[in-house]
């Protein structure tokens, strides 16, 4: 599975990034509906899956492609602003990759990812739920569901952002953000390029699954520990 040139579109997106991204989205939403549903046990396989994808995206974002890396998005402030400017008057920003404002939101979505994922391994209910990692600093488990609580805000905050943003450059600037996350491509863009090796490629595809198959391991050696 490698990506190949198109002469038409400009490739966005290396696989590894892609796929990160929708299980990211399974796993975020699976730990919210199975939360509320009371499932538990479900709750902390996708909560710790989240953890997982989140080490690989900030692995990934030092040896990913090059519209994947933290350098060609994390911009400084100023051009944040120009960027706001530029949707304010209907311009897309017609560079591959993330802009300078959408890279602070990418660094924010991580950021809250991470907190709930680590605050709920340390939490428990002192009833039928103990996180995986209680065992490790019991004393931690009040402050961790504290922290759990509120950062859920802070989630939901962010899914709906990251959701009005795809609305806003849909209608307003005339540009779907979906399909490039799924083929890797899209027309009308230039700059940095998402394309890697077969080898790159591979390599990022076995780490994404190494990484996920170890966030679990503490969930199914649980037994065992206490």
């Amino acid at each position: 599975m490698s990506d190949t040139h198109k002469s038409d579109t400009h490739l966005v997106w290396d696989l590894p990034l892609r796929l990160f991204h929708w299980l990211l989205v399974i796993s975020v939403f699976g730990a919210i509906g199975s939360a509320k549903a009371g499932v538990l046990s479900i709750h902390q396989h996708f909560g710790m899956a989240v953890m997982g994808l989140v080490l690989f995206r900030l692995i990934w974002g030092f040896s990913g492609s090059q519209t994947a890396r933290f350098a060609r998005f994390i911009r400084p402030i100023p051009e944040v602003i120009e960027i706001i400017k530029q949707i304010k008057q209907g311009k897309a920003d017609k560079r591959a990759g993330h802009s300078a404002l959408g890279g602070y939101a990418v660094l924010y979505l991580l950021g809250i990812c991470l907190v709930m994922s680590v605050s709920g391994a340390f939490s428990t209910d002192d009833v039928l739920f103990e996180g995986p990692f209680v065992v490790l600093m019991p004393g931690a488990s009040p402050n961790a569901e504290t922290v759990h609580s509120i950062a859920e805000k802070f989630l939901f905050l962010g899914i709906f952002l990251h959701l009005l943003a795809m609305v806003v450059y849909y209608f307003r600037l005339k540009k779907n953000l979906v399909p490039a996350m799924v083929t890797g491509r899209h027309k009308g863009q230039t700059g940095d390029s998402g394309f890697i090796s077969y080898r790159h490629n591979m390599l990022g595809l076995l780490g994404l699954g190494v990484i996920l198959i170890a966030a679990q391991l503490p969930i199914l050696l649980q037994p065992a520990l206490y």
